[in-house]
Formats: structure tokens, sequence, C-alpha cells
């Protein structure tokens, strides 16, 4: 005994599909005539900035909840305005960011490279993505300059690209003491577990 017969069952898949595109045509309207940009003028930040902004969020809220303890220690039950979710996601992105180069990279640091990688590099035509790739990557070999680089291969010769990855690892400082710390966690979690 069949529950449908086929041509229902055409039917049916028919008035889905009909559905799932009704439903996306009415998003999209929706999205295309309520939406806004909310700032035209949004920029790329480095994971260097992001690094520091993470830090100064964390010295902040960590003041703020001093200061409301201090106004009423009996309180144990205080509330904070801060979102329940930010520390965490300050802590874990502070964590991940603390193993990159971008721990080493004051602004000045910044400003020089890719003050330097314009001036010198200005045929190269880099985008500002692959600028921002090389900075917060600072890749160390060619296979890694070459993953961060659009169509590397046609658009450098072999000698650019030892000449960019020589400039990268001149101007940029490396973060080697991060990697050691990062693998000694990773043992010292392996041998707890």
């Amino acid at each position: 005994m069949r529950l449908f017969n086929p041509k229902q069952i055409r039917l049916i898949v028919n008035l889905f599909f009909f559905i799932l595109v009704l439903t996306t045509w009415i998003f999209v309207i929706l999205a295309v005539n309520f939406m806004e940009i909310v700032n035209k003028n949004a920029a790329l930040l480095s994971n260097s900035e992001v690094f520091t902004l993470l830090k100064e969020t964390k010295e902040k809220s960590a003041q703020k909840l001093i200061k409301k303890k201090n106004l009423d220690p009996n309180n144990s039950n205080f509330s904070t305005n801060v979102d329940k979710h930010l520390p965490t996601v300050v802590y874990e992105s502070l964590k991940y960011l603390e193993r990159t180069p971008c721990v080493k990279q004051t602004p000045q640091i910044v400003d020089n490279f890719l003050t330097k990688l314009d001036e010198k590099f200005k045929e190269f035509n880099l985008t500002k993505v692959e600028k921002l790739q090389l900075l917060n990557q600072r890749p160390a070999s060619a296979v890694e300059l070459q993953c961060l680089i659009e169509d590397s291969e046609e658009r450098f010769t072999i000698e650019q690209m030892d000449d960019l990855l020589e400039f990268v690892l001149s101007n940029l400082p490396d973060n080697q003491e991060s990697e050691e710390n990062f693998k000694s966690e990773a043992l010292d979690h392996d041998s707890n577990n």
C-alpha cells in the first residue's frame, strides 16, 4: 500500500522547491531593503591591532568588575553589563593570537613594514589582503608565501618571490618563543591525557 502515488510525490517536491525559492527571494528582498551599511569606512585590521584591542578590552572588563565589586562588596550575586560570553571570546582569541607573530609586532614595526613593502615592491601590485596576510602570517618559507599570494606562480618569478620572502623575514620579528611555548603546552596536554 502506497502512501502517495508518483504524481502526488512530484507535486509535493515541486511545491517544496517553490516554497524554498519563494522564501529565498523574500529574504533577498528584505535584506536589500532593510539592511544598511553601518560604516562605509570599515577597514581591515591586522592581528597585531586585534591583539592590542583585546588586551585593552580584557583590562577594562577586569577594572569594571573590580569597581563594581568594591561598590557593593556584600552582594555576591552582582551582575555586569558586559555580555556574558565576552570574557570567553576575549580569552580564547588572546590565547590563539599569543601563538602568532603579532605578539612581537608593535605599531611602529607594522607601519615600517607596510611602508617599506609599498616602496620596495610597488611593481608587485600586492592587494591589501595579501599585504595583511604577509603581516599576520609572517611566512618563513616559499611554500607558505605561495599560499598567501594569489596566482604567485603567474605573477612573480622565483627570484622575486625569494626577494619578497627575504624582505618579510628581515622586517618582521619571528615568534619562535611563541611556537616553542605552544609546542610545550601541547606536549603537556598530551602527557596529561
